[in-house]
C-alpha cells in the first residue's frame, strides 16, 4: 500500500485489494495536488507578466522624461534662434535638443517590443484545459510501456 495518498506512480498497483473509499481518497487527493499545481503555475506566469509590464513602464516614465527636456530645450533653441539668429548658439542647442528626442525614442520602442513580448498564461490555459478534457473523458493520458501515464507526452485522443 502507499504510505501517502497520491504519492505513487499513477496506474501502479499496490499488490492489495483497495477499498473504494481508499480509491475516492487517492483521487480527491491527486486532483486538489492537480490544482495546487495549476494554481501555482498561473501565480509563476503571472508574476513573469508583472515583471515585463512593470520594466516596460519604467522605460515609458524614462521616455516621458527625456520628452519633457526635449519640449523645454527645443523651446530655449527657438527662443535663442530667434533673438541671435546666429548658427553657432542655435546649432548646437538644436543639436542637443534632437539628441534628447533620439533617446526618448529609443525609450519608447524598447517598451513597446517588451509589452508586445508578453504572453500570457499561455501554459496554465494549456495545461488547465487539458486536465478538464481528461476528467470529462474526452482524451486519456497516455501510458508508457509498463503501463503507467507518460508525464512528459502528449495526450492522446479517446478511442471510442
Amino acid at each position: 500500500m502507499v504510505d501517502k495518498p497520491g504519492g505513487g506512480q499513477p496506474g501502479a498497483s499496490s499488490g492489495t485489494d483497495r477499498s473504494i473509499g481508499e480509491l475516492v481518497s487517492d483521487a480527491t487527493d491527486n486532483l486538489s495536488r492537480l490544482v495546487r499545481l495549476e494554481i501555482r503555475l498561473a501565480k509563476l506566469e503571472a508574476k513573469a507578466d508583472a515583471t515585463r509590464i512593470g520594466k516596460s513602464v519604467g522605460e515609458f516614465l524614462a521616455a516621458a522624461v527625456f520628452l519633457h527636456l526635449f519640449a523645454i530645450l527645443l523651446s530655449v533653441t527657438i527662443g535663442l534662434g530667434l533673438m541671435e539668429l546666429g548658427l553657432p548658439a542655435w546649432a548646437s542647442f538644436g543639436i542637443v535638443t534632437l539628441f534628447y528626442l533620439l533617446v526618448a525614442a529609443v525609450f519608447a520602442l524598447i517598451a513597446t517590443v517588451n509589452l508586445r513580448r508578453r504572453q500570457g498564461l499561455a501554459r496554465t490555459a494549456v495545461t488547465s484545459s487539458r486536465l478538464v478534457s481528461i476528467l470529462r473523458r474526452e482524451i486519456r493520458p497516455p501510458r508508457g510501456d509498463d503501463g503507467a501515464v507518460a508525464a512528459t507526452r502528449e495526450t492522446a485522443p479517446a478511442e471510442k
